[in-house]
């Protein structure tokens, strides 16, 4: 597990309980994916002449074998841009990436075997139907269960004769699914994929997703900014902000490492400043202070505060909101 400190006046205090450089970390002998020191630049949309812009900077994660890695930010934070570098489809300009055991340079063409992915917008000819979908993917896919495919598509009620044009976002997310689940893969990437599901449909996808899981040696990397309903599911935790990873680690781990504090504002102070524990992504609402806060440091908490282990999101929420506005040094900075 690794974490950054919430804000830059604590940097010196947290340094003493975590690594100078998330680079540093151990890595688990049977890593799915490692990234490390991850670069990408995007050109300007509005702007074609201009410097490109640094999606991704200094970025590195490792996505632990069997098990369901959640990469977690806001819109912007480098989420999907991460993916795409991940499967080849943009260049990244400095750092590794190693997939399944195989290196991938910056202009790698193609993933290694045992590799499906999902992106956020699925891209299809407008005429095709489910079945030219199936047919494709049956003549160049080493294995591709067609039985498997069409019972999904059953399933979550998507029409196989209707052309890709015609479906709904949400149909068409759950088509890409199919095909992905289809091939039996080791490792699924996914990008966003709970984000145009209704909620019927939200559930069956989980479903699907932890039958997957329940086979050995199956991996799954998926991006998302909505965690309700994923507690019990997601294994390992990457919070994403500017493109950096500000925190990652076992979700058990983290949910032990924090603690949650509820307060009454007027004990606290509106920003946690009067308490000698140091806050992480505080916000009061209704006169109520709440935030993280290092197991190691409650006690420097005022009498009766309320404490009780954070869920996922509460996680994600605070230290989001802790870079957001704060700004916090990136590691390498923070380690000078």
């Amino acid at each position: 597990m690794s974490f950054l400190p919430p804000d830059p006046s604590s940097a010196r205090d947290a340094r003493s309980r975590r690594p100078a450089r998330l680079d540093a970390l151990d890595e688990p002998e049977d890593a799915a994916v490692v990234v490390r020191d991850l670069a990408v630049e995007l050109p300007s949309d509005e702007r074609p002449y201009a410097a490109p812009i640094q999606a991704v900077r200094d970025l590195s994660f490792t996505v632990p074998a069997g098990q369901v890695t959640a990469i977690v930010g806001t819109n912007g934070a480098g989420k999907t841009t991460t993916l795409r570098a991940l499967s080849g489809a943009v260049p990244f300009s400095d750092g590794s990436i190693e997939v399944l055991g195989t290196s991938l340079g910056p202009a790698t063409v193609g993933l290694p075997d045992g590799v499906a992915i999902v992106p956020d917008a699925p891209a299809y000819p407008a005429r095709w139907t489910a079945r030219h979908v199936a047919r494709a993917y049956s003549s160049t896919a080493r294995h591709f269960d067609r039985a498997r495919f069409d019972a999904y598509l059953v399933e979550h009620r998507v029409p196989a004769g209707r052309s890709v044009g015609g479906l709904s976002r949400g149909q068409l997310t759950r088509l890409a699914v199919a095909a992905a689940l289809a091939h039996d893969p080791r490792l699924l990437i996914l990008d966003e994929p709970l984000a145009r599901l209704d909620p019927l449909a939200r559930t069956g996808m989980v479903d699907n997703l932890r039958a997957l899981m329940a086979r050995e040696d199956r991996t799954i990397l998926l991006s998302t900014h909505d965690l309700d309903g994923m507690d019990r599911f997601v294994d390992h935790l990457v919070v994403v902000a500017h493109g950096q990873n500000v925190l990652e680690g076992d979700v058990e781990t983290l949910r032990e490492e924090f603690l949650l504090l509820e307060q009454a504002s007027a004990e606290t102070g509106a920003d946690g400043e009067s308490i000698a524990s140091p806050l992480i992504g505080a916000v009061t609402t209704g006169g109520t202070t709440r935030a993280l806060v290092h197991l190691e440091e409650a006690a420097g908490l005022p009498p009766g505060a309320d404490l009780r282990r954070p869920g996922l999101s509460d996680l994600v929420t605070h230290w989001l909101r802790a870079a957001t506005v704060s700004r916090r040094p990136t590691p390498r900075e923070d380690a000078a």
